[in-house]
């Protein structure tokens, strides 16, 4: 089933990304970190698929110290499909949400992708939407603080010869103001990205524009 080779595939990017340590082939981000992130938003463009044989996977996230909450973008059969999910790696039950997997749709290149994740308390909705397509996802995710807010591009038997992946009208908010971390921006991989039309403004960051380049 679709959702649960997202979940085996992600635990070890998943881990990876919180101890900065490379566990798939190959994989690319660009990040933020302050104290506590409760919501952000932002507009994905689909890029053109890898050469096939591979297993790419494309997402936005937030994250703690104890899992992360990602919508996956996953080419692995061959076309497009994004759905939500969180993966924790805790060990004990509070860390597991009251959803393995979200809901999802497939989609096209060249296709724009709506992505929201905002929190209340320990409640977290995600919504994706393109054109006529939409789904939404709500999971109940106790003893985490996210703290890193990721755009990654996780690679498995497949280079990074695509794209490039674009986001648009991006918002990030936190528990603290903007101002003391928008404007750092840690990154994982060498490869060309751009970062423009960042801004702080009370708690939030908008970023214009994110690019992730290939890096052959």
């Amino acid at each position: 089933m679709l959702a649960k080779s997202h979940l085996a595939a992600s635990i070890f990017v998943l881990l990876s990304v919180f101890f900065k340590a490379v566990a798939a082939q190959d994989w690319y981000t660009v990040e933020w970190d302050a104290t506590e992130f409760v919501s952000m938003s932002g507009d994905m463009i689909v890029p053109d698929l890898p050469t096939p044989g591979g297993t790419p996977y494309v997402w936005p996230g937030v994250q703690s110290g104890n899992g992360v909450l990602q919508a996956v973008l996953d080419g692995s059969s061959g076309v497009w499909w994004i759905g939500d999910g969180f993966y924790g790696w805790g060990h004990s039950s509070e860390h597991t949400p009251s959803l393995a997997w979200g809901n999802g749709f497939n989609v096209n290149p060249g296709d724009t992708v709506h992505f929201t994740f905002s929190s209340s308390g320990t409640t977290w909705t995600c919504t994706l939407s393109s054109g006529s397509l939409s789904a939404s996802t709500t999971l109940d995710i106790t003893g985490n603080t996210m703290n890193r807010a990721i755009f990654a591009v996780e690679l498995y038997d497949v280079d990074f010869n695509f794209g490039p992946i674009t986001y648009k009208n991006i918002e990030i908010t936190a528990t603290t103001a903007a101002s003391a971390w928008c404007g750092s921006i840690p990154h994982l991989g060498t490869y060309p990205y751009t970062v423009t039309g960042n801004v702080a403004s009370g708690n939030t960051c908008t970023v214009s524009e994110i690019v992730q380049s290939s890096a052959d």
